[in-house]
């Protein structure tokens, strides 16, 4: 005998919890690595283009003293949080100056595998190196 009560749901089961908790945890896991990815590739970008503006001084420097800036760490060079900058003028040729930017300690971009050190000579040549200083493969890395 359906004598024509419905019960009323007043709010959401356990498992309908559960469900969308699962469904917000996938959707997560795919979203952070894919995010921190793309911040890591955008800091590197960055660093490509501090890097040329730092050969731009350098040459500028040149231009003006006749010699390139020493082995240093300038403060002028420290463009970014992300990395130190360094100027190494000690070789001849195309490496007759190196700028090479390193990841801070703190930095996120120290967990950049593909593009540890970005380096760029003085003829605009590119190229990174690993944490030991192990040569990359550079396309990877410069856009």
């Amino acid at each position: 005998m359906d004598r024509g009560i419905k019960t009323l749901q007043l709010g959401m089961t356990l498992i309908e919890i559960l469900v969308a908790i699962a469904i917000i945890g996938a959707l997560t896991s795919i979203a952070v690595p894919a995010f921190s990815n793309y911040l890591i590739q955008a800091e590197r970008s960055r660093v490509q283009t501090d890097l040329y503006q730092l050969q731009v001084w350098v040459e500028q420097q040149y231009t003006a003293t006749s010699t390139y800036p020493s082995k240093i760490e300038c403060t002028r060079c420290q463009v970014s949080e992300e990395y130190t900058f360094s100027i190494d003028s000690s070789g001849a040729g195309n490496d007759v100056y190196k700028i090479k930017a390193t990841p801070k300690s703190t930095s996120n971009q120290k967990n950049d595998t593909d593009c540890y050190t970005m380096i760029i000579n003085a003829v605009s040549e590119q190229s990174n190196a690993s944490k030991d200083g192990t040569a990359l493969d550079s396309s990877k890395c410069w856009t």
